[in-house]
């Protein structure tokens, strides 16, 4: 009998058993005999150590049951010496074990369902988290164009302060250099009118000394004769009579030019024009 390999299969160990001990009943040879008794100790004690190898598993099992333990018991569970107790033991072991595992199990599902929470609730405090950094970053920018925006106004109000102030002391120094050369203007035009000659405007940079004269565009002369005409009574001839009088082009627009601004009739006839200087400059004479 090959105990050992029956081992590993309850019901061909529990078989072997039960042949050694029927030939036991009918063995007569003393030899045989004592060989069938060694082979029967040695199921018995395979036997028993099974038994208690299965007590052992079950008293684990009432306490903690576990899957090994299980499996375990099953390949005991084959014996035919197991009683109603130790299967009670055993069902009792699975469904707490079932019923452990199916507790993990929901707590499992609860913990995998608060962690889904969780993580719903971080995707949406990062969503409110990225939206408010967005807002706040769109705000920044949108301060910072503003800001810029502003501080572009205000250059360019500065700069247009600065250029308006400095249009209005171009102006001023401009005024004040045509009022600086108005009496030198108006000395040259009576003294020329004193000597009964006529005079052009190039002559008079000459007879002034004031060489800007020469460089005054046809409205700064215009705004220079009417300051030298200032004080003359609307009846009185002009003084710019002594430059009309020359009878040049330029000569006669000017004094055009002049007595529209100081609201003096003139014939529109060139020749009539230049006859009527003539005699204006006769009665500037006869001032003398």
């Amino acid at each position: 009998m090959h105990l050992d390999r029956a081992r590993r299969e309850p019901h061909r160990l529990y078989a072997a058993v039960r042949t050694i001990k029927r030939l036991l009943e009918n063995e007569t040879i003393p030899q045989d005999i004592a060989r069938l008794r060694i082979a029967l100790d040695h199921g018995e004690r395979l036997m028993d150590e099974r038994t208690r190898e299965r007590t052992a598993i079950l008293r684990q099992l009432q306490d903690s049951p576990t899957a090994l333990l299980l499996a375990k018991a099953d390949r005991l569970m084959g014996d035919e010496n197991v009683s109603i107790a130790e299967r009670e033991i055993l069902r009792h072991a699975r469904e707490k074990y079932r019923s452990v595992r199916s507790k993990h199990h929901r707590m499992e599902e609860e913990r995998n369902a608060a962690r889904r929470v969780q993580q719903e609730q971080q995707r949406h405090q990062v969503g409110q988290q990225d939206k408010e950094e967005r807002r706040r970053q769109a705000e920044q920018r949108k301060r910072a164009r503003a800001q810029e925006e502003a501080e572009h106004r205000e250059r360019a109000e500065r700069a247009e302060a600065e250029r308006r102030a400095a249009a209005l002391q171009a102006e001023k120094e401009h005024a004040e250099k045509l009022a600086y050369l108005t009496p030198f203007v108006l000395g040259a035009l009576k003294k020329a009118a004193r000597e009964e000659r006529l005079t052009a405007w190039e002559e008079l940079r000459e007879r002034t000394g004031q060489r800007e004269l020469a460089r005054l565009s046809h409205a700064d002369r215009l705004t220079v004769l009417e300051a030298v005409e200032e004080k003359t009574r609307p009846d009185a001839p002009l003084w710019s009579s002594v430059l009309a009088a020359a009878g040049t082009g330029e000569a006669l627009r000017l004094h055009r030019d002049l007595a529209e601004r100081l609201d003096r009739p003139l014939p529109e006839d060139d020749t009539e024009l230049l006859a009527q200087v003539t005699a204006e400059c006769a009665r500037l004479r006869s001032q003398w």
